[in-house]
């Protein structure tokens, strides 16, 4: 069975400027450390590492896990067999936090479970009823990757890195924010010689609980309350503008990626076409991807300051936003009111104003995403 749209698709992305020739248009380039929770070998949170390795303007340092989606051990197997299957196991693997901070392996599930969870999805990663727990490791699609993870802690890695290359190096945080929070807890001094965090999470109006948040809450908190010099923030909301489509699993199926397209060959479109169930994902991590790489891309932003509560109650894991923008009562000015006497925002003391995404190219983001995961991998 063929999609219809998916050669279109592909002809889309080749209308985009070769992946090499980023270099020449887009700006310096940017060095970045991969911190997720990378549960599979391809898809949400892993194309997205694909994407950036393939982008001649990123430079990764490093990958660090930390559980979230999977458990730590399991995930830091996944990705050591996604980057022997792409031939590049010359990035590293750093693991991280293998549990929350602050809770025990089992507060986020109890509290999930006595106060409610996000809205609209019960999936639950490494916390679920069905999680074969923190010490197992089922081997990924094709075995075990024969290379292994990095000596040392994420945390430790990441502050090595930041003193290395000051003002210099990216955070990408598409998971729990744990082993970011644990290096600010371990060096203060990493937050001011970041160049710039951009996270995954968070909602300021579809759903207030979000997993990346709720997996680790106290993290979060410690994470946004610093004092970066950019802090960028991709929510749930803004990724409900696009989702994976079982075109897009064509055209990859169908480029010159050949272990991605074999990847998705079996494990995505082989499935679908036997009629097994398949979710077709919104993509905020592959989006954050393309904003590292193409920051044109993005449309609007909105400054908010942004806090999470870790009060434990019905509210707990919440992500809670205040707009910076000055406005009257009700968001109506005052009458006879000079502009600056307008009311403003009060957001906690050490609340930190973010950059949120609120609007993207959703043309431009999917032929940037098909080419970059199509194209013969850069090695």
């Amino acid at each position: 069975m063929k999609f219809q749209g998916w050669s279109a698709l592909l002809a889309l992305a080749l209308l985009v400027m070769p992946v090499r020739a980023f270099s020449a248009t887009l700006p310096e380039i940017r060095k970045v450390i991969y911190d997720q929770d990378t549960d599979g070998i391809i898809g949400g949170n892993e194309d997205p590492l694909v994407m950036l390795l393939q982008s001649p303007n990123i430079q990764v340092l490093g990958v660090t896990v930390v559980t979230g989606n999977g458990w730590l051990k399991q995930e830091t197997a996944d990705v050591l067999k996604l980057l022997e299957d792409i031939h590049r196991t010359d990035i590293p693997v750093y693991q991280g936090s293998e549990f929350p901070l602050v809770q025990s392996r089992y507060t986020p599930v109890r509290l999930i479970r006595l106060y409610g969870g996000t809205r609209t999805d019960p999936f639950l990663g490494a916390y679920g009823e069905f999680s074969p727990g923190p010490e197992v490791v089922e081997p990924p699609p094709g075995g075990l990757a024969k290379t292994k993870p990095a000596a040392g802690h994420a945390a430790e890695f990441i502050i090595q890195q930041v003193h290395k290359y000051p003002h210099e190096v990216t955070l990408y945080c598409g998971g729990p924010l744990t082993n970011v929070a644990l290096a600010i807890s371990l060096d203060p001094s990493i937050v001011a010689l970041t160049k710039e965090i951009v996270f995954m999470g968070t909602s300021p109006s579809m759903q207030p609980k979000t997993v990346n948040v709720v997996y680790d809450p106290e993290s979060a908190q410690i994470v946004l309350h610093a004092p970066w010099p950019k802090l960028t923030i991709v929510t749930v909301d803004v990724a409900e503008k696009l989702h994976r489509t079982p075109e897009m699993a064509e055209a990859i199926a169908h480029g010159q990626n050949t272990a991605e397209a074999q990847l998705y060959e079996e494990l995505v479109l082989k499935p679908y076409r036997e009629h097994k169930p398949q979710q077709w994902f919104r993509m905020p991590d592959e989006l954050m991807a393309a904003y590292l790489i193409d920051p044109s891309l993005i449309t609007e932003t909105r400054r908010y300051y942004v806090d999470i509560d870790t009060m434990q109650g019905m509210s707990y894991g919440s992500s809670i936003y205040w707009d910076e923008t000055p406005r009257g009562y009700a968001g109506i000015p005052w009458p006879d009111t000079p502009e600056p006497k307008r009311q403003k925002p009060v957001p906690p003391v050490d609340a930190r104003v973010a950059d949120v995404v609120w609007d993207f190219d959703t043309a431009r983001f999917t032929a940037l995403f098909l080419k970059l995961m199509t194209a013969p991998m850069n090695h």
